[in-house]
């Protein structure tokens, strides 16, 4: 089953010279109804950035070919569709060392899926922190380009939920390397998560 067409109008799709701070990877296949909204959420996103920090992509099928941005950014933020039993709609966060990732449909039908990739990125000395939005599907049948209702409102929340995401990334990364970061900065600790693994 081939993914989305890369390299579509307003993606950035080629190698950058400097590493970016961030990548949004949206994966799955636009013709396959829900499985698509990987995709969908990232256009979207794309169409409002005004960030040169940030990178969208559309990885459509999860090959080899998305690795650079596993080696290349910080921050990896990664959109899928989801078979997880639940509810068509519901959205699930979780990181890829977390029994979740095995839902995601990039790892089943679209390619090398997101452990693959950033364990392959691991073995040659990337370490990105990976965040993984996973939206259950409803309606996998060929449908171009269409979502179901619940699907498409789901979209429209992980958009917002990104977005807090790149901002709390940002607060924090310049909190700990900037001039201001100080000792007391440093004993806080790690960077807070206060979104639920399921909503």
């Amino acid at each position: 089953m081939t993914g989305a067409v890369p390299g579509r109008s307003r993606v950035r799709r080629e190698p950058q010279e400097t590493s970016s701070q961030v990548a949004v990877i949206g994966f799955g296949n636009v013709f396959m109804g829900d499985d698509g909204v990987g995709v969908e959420v990232v256009e979207k996103l794309e169409a409002g950035n005004i960030d040169r920090e940030v990178e969208f992509v559309i990885g459509g099928a999860a090959s080899m070919a998305n690795i650079r941005y596993f080696l290349k950014s910080r921050l990896v933020i990664v959109v899928d569709a989801i078979a997880a039993g639940a509810r068509p709609g519901d959205i699930f966060r979780f990181h890829p060392d977390e029994a979740g990732v095995t839902g995601l449909r990039s790892n089943n039908i679209h390619g090398m899926g997101v452990g693959y990739l950033l364990t392959t990125a691991r073995l040659r000395g990337a370490c990105p922190e990976v965040i993984i939005f996973g939206i259950q599907v409803g309606d996998v049948r060929p449908n171009d380009r269409q979502l179901t209702p619940a699907v498409a409102a789901a979209a429209g929340r992980v958009q917002a939920l990104v977005l807090e995401e790149i901002r709390s990334w940002h607060k924090q990364w310049r909190r700990n390397v900037g001039p201001a970061a100080s000792s007391s900065n440093k004993a806080k600790g790690a960077r807070h998560d206060d979104l639920p693994r399921s909503f």
